[in-house]
């Protein structure tokens, strides 16, 4: 059974430009959950390589949901404690993305920017195998209670997802012990 069965819709795709000193990533579709690792794995291994600005191409970026926000937020958090601090800049969001950071009290933690440069991010991410289910509930209430952290207005929102992530990764990882 495909990753896009459980959640019942398929993660975005991820287009990549490693252009030295600066990164373009290319959203298209829906970030979601299923999303958020591969993002996650990617930004963590340009930054590794030592990349530390980031532009995020959104144009065809259609949502985001609030897992896929939260790594968002939580990578924009360690490139601004890295020395020499980049970050993440947005290029063309959608509409519905544009409301959603605001709604959220997250829109000015990211610049934005009304050009690629020379990038085109051409080289497509390949997603690889369903996450396993304990990552994918570990990662979905980390980015949780990063947008919690990043503005305390979003307890309310969140505080019964977390609740819920909460006691699902409790019985998990119960379940993994007693295997």
């Amino acid at each position: 059974m495909g990753a896009e069965l459980v959640v019942g819709i398929a993660p975005a795709k991820l287009y990549v430009a490693d252009l030295g000193q600066r990164a373009v990533v290319r959203i298209s579709g829906r970030a979601n959950c299923l999303s958020s690792m591969p993002f996650k794995q990617v930004v963590n291994g340009l930054i590794e390589r030592g990349r530390r600005a980031f532009t995020l191409d959104l144009s065809d970026c259609q949502l985001m949901d609030s897992t896929f926000l939260g790594v968002l937020v939580g990578l924009n958090r360690t490139l601004g404690q890295v020395e020499s601090a980049g970050g993440f800049s947005l290029y063309q969001p959608t509409e519905s993305v544009r409301v959603l950071l605001d709604n959220l009290g997250i829109l000015e933690l990211f610049s934005t920017t009304e050009s690629l440069g020379q990038a085109e991010a051409a080289e497509s991410v390949e997603q690889g195998a369903a996450p396993d289910k304990t990552d994918l509930t570990r990662t979905s209430l980390e980015a949780h209670q990063t947008l919690i952290d990043a503005n305390p207005e979003n307890e309310a929102k969140f505080k019964e997802v977390t609740r819920f992530l909460e006691e699902d990764l409790k019985q998990q990882e119960a379940a993994d012990s007693s295997d």
